[in-house]
């Protein structure tokens, strides 16, 4: 289950204390207002109920000592830079697996199986574009833009080449991005996820929100390949170079998983969770900032997310423990222990409390109507006042099913 202690501000200490008698972690967090308490944490070995540290901090210390703690306690560190970029992380030692290591680089050096495993992972990719897409599609107008989608994705059956497969995916996010564009306010100044002279910029605050949410998601991903013992270096659908400074096959294994970050930041705007006073403008770097709790409320929306978890092989599993399992079918497929490897499974279940279908139904009720349905007079006057707004909304599901249960029997929408 994702749950990181986020670690933020000015002057952030981790150290051990007490190292002969009870070597207890000790955690200073910075700070951002000098008028506010420090909070600080304690913890005894195996006994840290945070399963990763997220520091966006640009000052304080981790001691050695701490290394080896979080080390030995299996407790990696995220460092993340003011753009959400991952700076660096410490990880636990890796498994040493020279046989999946060595299948890996073979893998790499052969055509058309890198081609196969870049395939399955934009494959995967397109299907939660379209996911998510289709859950927008319940309260926006962007069929167009789905079509289009739609459309490029075709060509993916006719790729040949790892080259032909990043056309395809570049084509696709193109129109992904257009349609998230066009549902996102004036006010937060996205205009896309590619510009013409790179990516993951941090020049609106949505694309801040996208990358602080990638850099996590990132973290996660380079978490599963060090439990796996594959080579974070190496991929197949990004490419690698002897000056790189990116883990090719972090990078693979993120993009089946991004929906999650683009899901939770459309829905972060969409309630009113992030607004524009929860950001500011720095001119000598002309990029956003994200102030401290609003950075805060925004990771227990990406944590709800993760841990909302899905059925998957008979089972309720996390998004982590997904990550995780996805990164071992890899090796096993590099391994020749499996003859398929397959990232589109299990499907995320996006569903919308406030579909158009449902805002027309709710005003069009009559209170005699609603009082067979059991909506009570205050209830009523709620969920009207909520239909005509432009904001998302939550129904209760005992609610919604009666709404729902009057649409299936042919009441309302004509």
């Amino acid at each position: 289950m994702m749950n990181p202690l986020l670690l933020s501000g000015y002057g952030v200490k981790i150290k051990v204390n007490n190292m002969r008698s009870r070597s207890d972690l000790h955690i200073s967090n910075g700070r951002d207002n000098f008028g506010r308490d420090l909070e600080t944490y304690s913890f005894r070995p195996r006994q840290i109920p945070y399963d990763s540290i997220i520091i966006d901090g640009h000052s304080g210390y981790v001691s050695l000592q701490a290394f080896h703690w979080l080390s030995r306690n299996k407790v990696p560190v995220f460092v993340l830079n003011f753009d959400g970029s991952l700076i660096s992380s410490i990880l636990p030692p890796m498994p040493v697996k020279a046989d999946v290591r060595a299948a890996q680089f073979d893998a790499c050096k052969d055509p058309e199986e890198k081609q196969r495993i870049a395939y399955e992972i934009v494959r995967a990719k397109i299907q939660r574009s379209r996911d998510v897409l289709k859950w927008l599609a319940e309260r926006y107008d962007i069929e167009t833009h789905r079509r289009r989608l739609d459309k490029e994705a075709l060509a993916l059956s006719r790729a040949k080449t790892v080259n032909d497969v990043r056309i395809v995916e570049g084509r696709v996010a193109q129109q992904y991005w257009h349609a998230i564009q066009s549902i996102v306010p004036e006010t937060f100044c996205f205009q896309s996820r590619i510009v013409r002279s790179h990516q993951y910029n941090a020049s609106d605050p949505f694309n801040l929100c996208l990358n602080y949410s990638y850099g996590v998601i990132e973290g996660y991903v380079r978490r599963a390949i060090n439990i796996v013992g594959l080579e974070l270096s190496v991929g197949f659908l990004h490419e690698f170079t002897g000056s790189q400074t990116k883990e090719s096959l972090v990078y693979d294994l993120q993009e089946p998983f991004r929906w999650l970050s683009d899901v939770t930041t459309i829905e972060a705007f969409e309630s009113g969770a992030l607004d524009m006073k929860d950001f500011y403008f720095l001119g000598n770097d002309y990029h956003y900032h994200i102030e401290v709790e609003a950075k805060k409320r925004f990771l227990e929306l990406l944590k709800d997310r993760f841990n909302s978890g899905v059925k998957h092989n008979g089972k309720m599993w996390k998004w982590d423990t997904v990550i995780l399992n996805k990164t071992q079918e890899l090796a096993r497929f590099l391994l020749d222990k499996s003859d398929h490897v397959d990232f589109v499974a299990p499907s995320p279940n996006l569903q919308r409390s406030d579909t158009q279908e449902l805002r027309r139904r709710i005003l069009a009720l009559t209170q005699s109507e609603a009082r067979e349905l059991g909506i009570g007079k205050s209830t009523l006057h709620y969920l009207r006042k909520e239909s005509r707004s432009e904001q998302p909304f939550r129904i209760y599901q005992k609610v919604k099913g009666r709404l729902s249960g009057s649409l299936a029997g042919g009441r309302g929408i004509h």
